[in-house]
């Protein structure tokens, strides 16, 4: 059987992202057709990253095959991390330098390979996406009513989700503003600050969730049980954010099947079709006050959601990984 090494530096540092939550994913996947171990300092068959720090680099080299996973691009720290405008040209000579040390490279989007080419990478590129086990986070989830009755939401009142780190990335401040227009409607984002000093824009998220409006709830980091909790109890999915390569949370939502609401993304239109509705800082908050009482198109996205997260689901795509490892 197969030995792989899967390397995440989250599982060491920092947890509560969508990076840490698609390593936990393909480890749960490849457990069941391989031999697996996660971070260990030994020689396996195939070191396969998630990461690109400093550890992830040392155990690449031990690695009969080593295969990267690029979560990040240049593009990622823009929103994410403070004084990125100083830092950001070193940080893609670094990208470039960890990705071609790889054998392959996966690319979660066709728009981070078009990216990853731009940067100079020139090993082998596949696009391969994130995925969730569709099953598993069904049978895990308690059912809408049941989480609405566990999380304290008022029976009949319309709820909009939003899951990710408080950053201006994310789209916070839209969030924040489509409450605000919205004072019928609840609102919650599940998520915190969680890189301390390095936050970007640290002090002006602080001042979004303290000033918040009372329909507006901003939950803190927690576990991904609770997360889920969260997602299952809502109304509708909203996630406004400014840049995006294959978001877990997204994959998430679509597996608990509920409507989806993003910013339009080139990167979206590939990636999730018109199986989610789009829209901008403009008009968000008309189209959640239509989703509000449009029970009908909720229907209908409901089900176009449970139909990308088929296509997105670890269990269909496990053999694919298994035959780009025995390709390199």
């Amino acid at each position: 059987m197969l030995a792989v090494n899967v390397v995440s530096e989250s599982a060491l540092t920092v947890a509560g992202h969508g990076v840490h939550s698609a390593y936990l994913e393909q480890v749960t996947m490849l457990r069941r057709v391989a031999e697996v171990t996660v971070n260990l300092p030994r020689r396996a068959d195939v070191q396969h990253a998630h990461t690109v720090g400093p550890y992830a680099a040392g155990l690449l080299m031990a690695g009969r095959r080593r295969i990267v996973t690029a979560h990040l691009t240049a593009d990622s720290v823009v929103g994410s991390l403070r004084a990125h405008r100083h830092w950001k040209c070193a940080f893609t000579r670094y990208l470039r330098a960890f990705y071609n040390g790889a054998d392959t490279v996966l690319a979660v989007s066709s728009a981070v390979r078009a990216e990853l080419r731009d940067m100079g990478v020139e090993r082998p590129i596949r696009v391969v996406p994130n995925t969730v086990d569709v099953a598993a986070i069904r049978a895990n989830a308690d059912s809408s009513e049941e989480s609405r009755k566990r999380l304290g939401v008022p029976q009949g009142r319309f709820m909009v989700v939003g899951v990710g780190q408080v950053q201006p990335r994310k789209g916070i401040a839209a969030f924040v503003e489509c409450a605000r227009a919205l004072p019928d409607v609840l609102f919650r984002w599940v998520g915190g600050v969680i890189f301390g000093p390095l936050a970007d824009h640290r002090a002006e998220m602080h001042r979004l969730m303290r000033d918040a409006p009372p329909n507006l709830l901003f939950t803190g980091p927690l576990p991904r049980s609770a997360v889920l909790s969260h997602v299952a109890a809502a109304d509708l999915f909203f996630l406004p954010a400014l840049q995006e390569n294959c978001p877990m949370a997204v994959l998430e939502a679509a597996a608990l099947r509920k409507p989806i609401l993003l910013r339009a993304l080139p990167q979206y239109e590939d990636q999730f079709g018109d199986a989610c509705l789009y829209g901008d800082d403009l008009d968000f908050p008309a189209l959640i006050d239509r989703l509000s009482s449009d029970r009908g198109l909720l229907t209908r996205l409901s089900l176009r959601a449970g139909e990308l997260a088929a296509k997105f689901d670890s269990k269909a795509n496990v053999e694919r990984l298994l035959d780009i490892y025995n390709a390199v």
